[in-house]
């Protein structure tokens, strides 16, 4: 298999398409989640703190939400119905992948950046809240959203057949 430099953007063919498109849908909404979050930290340590731990927030942040959306967009690239043998390597490619990137990037932060310690790791722990706002919603938005055209098969337009 050749490498592209979009690959872990876009995907793979493999699969249903429609599938991967809800899954990397999914993975941006928690990455936007994610990112709302590091702000309110960041604004909340720039009051406690100053500008110097604004910028630390908002890089602990950033490495948990570059992480985590690295994880995601490349463990979805296979369909685990389709090759569960090629997700599954996935899973594991990506989690570990994901440790060394947020390691290089919190010893790049800490060495070149040189942030304020406590909100850098604030931020970044309170990404997590958005991984588990999501595990206890049971990651509603992950379902593709039905359409609402209507029909002689959907006569009310609402999504579903009409009976």
């Amino acid at each position: 298999m050749r490498f592209s430099p979009g690959q872990f953007f876009r995907g793979s063919r493999r699969g249903n398409s429609l599938e991967f498109r809800a899954l990397r849908s999914a993975a941006f909404r928690l990455a936007g989640w994610q990112i709302a979050i590091t702000v309110v930290v960041a604004a909340v340590a720039g009051m406690l703190g100053g500008e110097a731990a604004v910028r630390s927030a908002l890089m602990g942040g950033g490495i948990g939400v570059v992480a985590g959306l690295y994880q995601a967009l490349r463990m979805f690239r296979f369909s685990a119905a389709i090759d569960p043998a090629r997700f599954y390597r996935g899973v594991w490619v990506s989690e570990a992948v994901k440790i060394l990137l947020t390691v290089a990037l919190f010893i790049f932060a800490i060495r070149v950046l040189r942030p304020v310690f406590a909100p850098m790791i604030v931020a970044y722990a309170a990404t997590f809240l958005a991984y588990w706002a999501a595990l206890g919603t049971g990651y509603p938005w992950i379902t593709p959203r039905a359409t609402t055209t209507k029909g002689a098969d959907n006569p009310t337009g609402n999504g579903q057949d009409g009976r």
